[in-house]
């Protein structure tokens, strides 16, 4: 088992890079009991030191970051920048692209600034997007016919990702988001942190969980108390 405090990033990367040409990676985290988020409504209640590193690391091995708008709100999603520790890696640095049916967005968030090429808003709704977004902004209209189904939605997405020439996409959530992704058989891989922490009560989102009928574990890694699991979809 991969114990993440002691490796090097190359030994991190070598753990979890695709030799696919494109791969959906789902990367979450979700405590003891189940959650997606603890007490301040935030994956950051739950997260490490160690499960940030490979968050990072798991976005520079990707050519687009994936996420639903209100996950993007609550969390402060930013553009990605090159960091220096992945330089190893000799990739561009990954493009954010956030899935929004409302395109309700505060124009002067980091949401839209400090990276090197414009956010991808995925326009999964009817609402026509304004000038001022489109400046800030690269908006693809999914064109999604009333009562599309999951499976649709998200063949609509991927293809449009790769379309921009972004083959390997990380999924971040949140779990609506995911759930449809997962229910559609898009995600390749699941990579799942699991928090030791405790946050009580019923958890929501169980979907959006892998299920261990249909997903084989491939790799496993810890850091202290917090356990990480590489899963790969079972196609066969």
């Amino acid at each position: 088992m991969l114990d993440l405090q002691s490796a090097s990033l190359p030994e991190i990367a070598a753990h979890y890079e695709s030799n696919e040409a494109n791969w959906v990676r789902a990367n979450m985290i979700v405590s003891q009991d189940g959650h997606f988020v603890g007490a301040s409504d935030s994956s950051r209640d739950l997260t490490s030191e160690a499960d940030l590193k490979l968050l990072l690391l798991l976005r520079a091995l990707s050519d687009v970051v994936l996420v639903g708008a209100n996950t993007a709100r609550l969390e402060n999603y930013r553009q990605p920048k090159a960091r220096e520790e992945f330089a190893f890696l000799n990739r561009t640095v990954p493009r954010l692209a956030v899935v929004s049916s409302s395109l309700d967005f505060d124009l002067t968030s980091p949401l839209f600034s400090g990276g090197l090429e414009k956010t991808i808003l995925l326009n999964a709704g009817n609402t026509e997007p304004t000038a001022e977004l489109c400046e800030i902004a690269h908006v693809v209209n999914l064109n999604l016919s009333t009562g599309a189904s999951s499976k649709d939605f998200a063949e609509n997405l991927i293809a449009n990702l790769t379309t921009l020439g972004l083959h390997k996409i990380t999924c971040e959530g949140g779990p609506s988001l995911l759930t449809k992704l997962l229910s559609a058989g898009v995600v390749d891989e699941y990579d799942l942190t699991i928090s030791p922490i405790t946050v009580g009560g019923s958890p929501l989102w169980i979907e959006a969980r892998p299920s261990t009928s249909e997903w084989i574990e491939v790799g496993a890694a810890q850091s202290g108390e917090f356990e990480f699991k590489r899963l790969l979809l079972n196609r066969g």
